[in-house]
């Protein structure tokens, strides 16, 4: 009989291993962990100094795929404490966010939403744990073949990600934190430190001179826009959702300190599905946005696993302030991109 219980918890523990990454809607769930409850109920107001990013750490970090898809997604959990988050499409016009964090202890992110291969490329330039709750056929292809320190949600689920069900069926509902995430990499055996940064990075970052961009408005879809008003005060693009800001559950304003917007090719990816390719190698144009300022720049990426670097327009690479939140649009040229 032991051996027959060996055998068979075995198997129970392969096919987990084998999940096929499919986004589910299991009925049961887990409820908060006890580290979420005591860290909202000691939580105080950031000060100035606890708000810096501390992104010159040896920690690998940790890049968390954040669901976007509708109201039921929102508000949103931990964005406010990620220094560089990443924007683009999935299928259907919605998009998906990206938040890497580094060297910071966040008690709640999500929710957790499923991988697309092509997010793989901006998971290579930070040499990121990805976490994520699935994945697209050709995201798990990929994960599997490029060897992608992979942290699936609906694998490791309910030890180091919880559903919070706002109803039934709602798959709007998985979250993490920084302290699970560690955890959980720790128990698979990854790497938990690096030497990589994804962008050229300077406390020194230069005042760029370009026309004036105060009002930045991206119309991802007919439903969907995304509104970046600069606040004179702050110094910084305070974020909209359509016409609101963009709703948080920390109740923290999200406000990018930076902006990049990279244009890149967008089509079917051609499979049967409403998938979607974005060439998010080779090279284009993209527009820089801080203080107020726009220029223009350029993007060069010469394979999968290497650096995406972006350029002015004198050849010079950009240099991004490491203390401000980076925020990296990622937009097909065809929209009508509005900048005022």
């Amino acid at each position: 009989m032991k051996k027959l219980f060996a055998l068979i918890s075995a198997v129970v523990l392969l096919l987990s291993a084998c999940n096929t990454g499919k986004e589910s809607d299991p009925t049961e769930y887990s409820t908060m962990p006890t580290e979420y409850i005591e860290a909202t109920e000691e939580a105080t107001e950031p000060t100035e100094d606890e708000t810096a990013y501390n992104i010159f750490t040896d920690e690998r970090p940790y890049a968390v795929m954040i669901d976007n898809d509708g109201n039921s997604s929102r508000p949103h959990a931990g964005l406010e404490d990620a220094y560089l988050v990443y924007e683009m499409y999935v299928e259907g016009k919605a998009t998906r966010l990206m938040a890497i964090f580094k060297g910071v202890e966040v008690p709640k992110i999500g929710p957790v939403r499923s991988a697309r291969h092509y997010f793989l490329d901006y998971v290579f330039d930070n040499d990121a744990l990805y976490s994520h709750a699935g994945y697209s056929p050709l995201a798990l292809e990929q994960i599997s073949s490029f060897g992608v320190a992979s942290l699936n949600g609906l694998v490791y689920e309910p030890k180091y990600y919880w559903r919070e069900r706002k109803y039934k069926g709602d798959y709007h509902s998985l979250y993490t934190s920084t302290g699970n995430l560690s955890k959980l990499a720790n128990t698979i055996g990854y790497r938990k430190t690096t030497d990589t940064l994804p962008f050229n990075f300077s406390t020194e970052a230069p005042a760029y001179k370009g026309e004036s961009a105060t009002d930045i408005t991206i119309p991802y879809a007919d439903f969907y826009y995304v509104k970046y008003k600069y606040n004179e005060e702050t110094k910084l693009y305070d974020r909209f959702i359509n016409s609101d800001l963009h709703p948080t559950q920390s109740g923290a304003k999200l406000a990018a300190g930076q902006i990049v917007i990279q244009f890149a090719k967008s089509y079917l990816l051609g499979d049967g599905t409403a998938r979607i390719q974005l060439e998010t190698t080779g090279s284009g144009k993209g527009i820089f946005i801080r203080d107020g300022v726009q220029v223009p720049i350029t993007w060069k990426k010469a394979g999968r696993t290497e650096k995406l670097k972006f350029y002015t327009s004198d050849g010079k690479e950009l240099v991004l302030d490491p203390t401000r939140q980076t925020y990296v649009q990622v937009m097909p040229e065809t929209l009508n991109l509005n900048i005022k």
